[in-house]
Parts: structure tokens; sequence; C-alpha cells
């Protein structure tokens, strides 16, 4: 029987335990001095041509673009887009009543051609493969053993704890995908880092990783870090790897459920929409646009249930390194009272599995999105999700120097 390889997570694992700021909280300039050197080790075990593959200019346009392609091209095998179309364009079943208004037009109307992606810059990612969405950058699998562990190194410094173990989730995910067979380029070797302007400790510079599912964009500006837009997600959301079954964003979904669980019967009502919603919203190609908030505010939450819901945010926002998250902790819990839970589909969800039903979280600070995908009909298996900061998209707060 065929195991899943994780020499990528075994070398940088190992090669990281001894990195004092894995395992504890620095100062943010202590934090950012760490990074700046660990990037510029990596770029310095490249050759010329591999740095001309992964360095970039970081170019700051006001808002990303979506990034097109064909759809009638795609094939919709496992891993393949969710029933021939892309998320956040035009999918009718879930629209909101009239009134509500979506990206593209009145009531979810397409706005346009698909996005597969979103581009910032020289910066493109998206919760597609990599055959089907490209991204500049260098991939995983064509480095060797110490410029991998160079790279992964860099990749955990820019995380928490537990941020970067969602970063192996997910790539592990795509490897029980690639073993499983699939019609799609899937697996660790095929996931990208790229560096966006000069490793700097004071002016602005963004490392982007990512491939299936998962599209980190860490702008480093100072003692400042931002990690919005961020996209995470699974296919499959539970598989087993040595021995171990492992649920992806299982925190995510579980948290979620215990909050709705939690709230009154007056409460839920206001927070369950009345409509189907069968992806992202908000997902790549829509930055800069806004939809109406909806649900339960947070000014009509317990004290323990507002916990409950910044405990949910920080699933996402979390997933930065310490050392930059206290200040957007800070941030999104003073916009608490403003920030609305919304839910639309199922209340319950099997044990050992995530649910089936979309959520949302938007507040001054901070829009979540989780959105099951019904592909293949397996809904409770493949999970999109999106994390952006309408305030600070791609770190557009920092002063440029």
């Amino acid at each position: 029987m065929k195991k899943l390889s994780y020499s990528i997570i075994a070398l940088a694992t190992l090669t990281l335990c001894a990195i004092a700021g894995f395992t504890k909280k620095d100062s943010p300039d202590t934090q950012t001095k760490t990074i700046v050197a660990a990037a510029n080790a990596f770029l310095a075990t490249l050759s010329a041509e591999q740095r001309k593959a992964v360095q970039f200019e970081f170019l700051r346009p006001k808002t990303a673009s979506g990034t097109q392609f064909n759809m009638g091209n795609m094939k919709r095998g496992p891993g393949g887009p969710p029933n021939g179309r892309p998320p956040g364009n035009g999918d009718t079943s879930r629209r909101p009543p009239n009134g509500g208004q979506r990206p593209g037009g009145n009531n979810g109307g397409s706005g346009g051609p698909p996005s597969s992606g979103e581009q910032y810059g020289k910066a493109i990612w998206s919760n597609f493969p990599v055959n089907i969405t490209p991204r500049p950058g260098i991939e995983m699998g064509s480095l060797n053993a110490k410029q991998r562990a160079a790279a992964m190194q860099l990749v955990q410094l820019l995380l928490s704890a537990q941020g970067f173990e969602k970063v192996q989730q997910i790539m592990g995910s795509d490897e029980a995908l690639r073993i499983a067979g699939t019609d799609v380029t899937a697996g660790s070797d095929h996931y990208l880092i790229g560096i966006f302007g000069t490793p700097d400790l004071i002016k602005p510079w963004m490392v982007e990783f990512g491939g299936h599912h998962l599209g980190l964009n860490v702008v480093i500006a100072g003692k400042e870090g931002s990690l919005t837009p961020t996209l995470t997600g699974a296919q499959p959301a539970v598989y087993t790897a040595n021995g171990k079954t492992i649920r992806v964003l299982a925190q995510e979904n579980d948290k979620a459920f215990d909050l709705l669980n939690e709230l009154d019967a007056s409460q839920k009502k206001k927070a369950m929409l009345n409509y189907h919603i069968g992806d992202l919203v908000l997902g790549p190609g829509h930055d800069g646009q806004t939809i109406v908030p909806e649900g339960i505010k947070g000014s009509e939450m317990t004290a323990i249930q507002k916990e409950m819901l910044l405990s949910l945010i920080t699933e996402w926002s979390g997933i930065i390194n310490n050392a930059y998250h206290d200040a957007h902790l800070a941030d999104i819990k003073a916009g608490l009272n403003e920030t609305y839970f919304a839910w639309s589909g199922p209340t319950t969800h099997a044990v050992g599995k995530n649910g089936t039903a979309y959520y949302r979280i938007q507040g001054p600070k901070v829009i979540i999105e989780f959105a099951p995908q019904a592909t293949m009909g397996d809904t409770d298996n493949h999970i999109h999700t999106i994390y952006r900061d309408p305030s600070n998209e791609y770190g557009n707060s920092y002063v440029t120097q």
C-alpha cells in the first residue's frame, strides 16, 4: 500500500525544532529580523536561474483583479471545479433574496468572466490546482532537500505553530488526493513559494506560499505583518497518514457549530439565512468588494458567545505568527460588537466529519467564509474558506517607505 510522503514536512520540522521564534513569542521587530534572515538564507541556496523564478518586483496596485480561464476546458473529476463553474460567479443556487447585494451586480449576477484566481501585482493565488491556475514562484518538487528545508523554514517562521500545522494538513490532504488518483495536478511537490520585493527590515515585501486549496499572502513591513487575503481548504477533508486519521480545518468546523448551539432560539433565528450558499462569495477575484452584513450582530451576543466568536476568528487570524497577530487580534476584538455571524445549512454534523453548512463572519476588520463544496456528492469532504481584512488587504494600510 502506498504511504503519504512527508519529506517536505519532516525536513522542515527536524531543521526548525530549535528555532526560538517557533516555540516562543518574540517582539515584532525581532520576528521580522528572523524572517528576513530566513528569506535571505533561502535565496542564498538557489541558483541564479532559480532566483529569477522565485523573486519578483513588489507592485502595489490599488486593488487586485481576477485571473480568468475557460471553464469549458475543465474536467470535473476529483479535485476539479464544482459544478463546472468557479467560486463566487453566477451560481444561482446561492443567490440571496431581493435586496441582498452581491459582487458582480444585484442578487449575485456573474458580473463578467469567471475568476480562477486573484492577481495582485505579479502575485497570483487560488483554490484551484496549479495546472488550472498557474502561480508565480518555484515548486517544492523542483528544489533539492536543502533548498526545500530552507523554503519551509521561512514559511514556518511566518506562521504560528497552529498556522503551520494547518499548512501541513492541507498539503497532506492534497498528497492523499494524488495517491487516490485525480485528473488534476496534486501533491505536496506542487506548492510554490514566491518572494515579492526585497526582504527588508523596514520596507514592505511579501511572501506568497500556496497551491491547491492554499493561498497565503504574508506582507512584512517593519514590525508589522499581515496575512490577508488568505485561502484555506481541503479535498479530502478527512484522510489517513501514517496510520493517523486527520480532519483538516476541524476547529473551524467544530467551533462554529459550538457557537451556533450556544445561541438561544431567538438568536439562532437571527443568525440563520433563508437561502442556500454553495461557495465563497468573496473568494478569489473579489478584492475590494463587499456584501450587506447578515446574521446576528456581536452586540446581540452574551459575553461567553462573543468569546466563542473571537476564538473562532483566531482559527484564521492566528495563522500568522504570534508576534504579528496580537495587533490584529486587538483590532478584531475592538470591533466585535459590529461583527456579524451568519449561517446557511444544516445545524448538526456527523462525528468525525466536518459539516455541510456555510457560515460567514463579517466585521470592520474581518471577513471569513467557510463553504463546503458539493463536488462528487461528498459535501462534507471538500471545503473552501477565505479570510480577508477589508481595511488591510495585501498590507495596504502600511505606509510604503
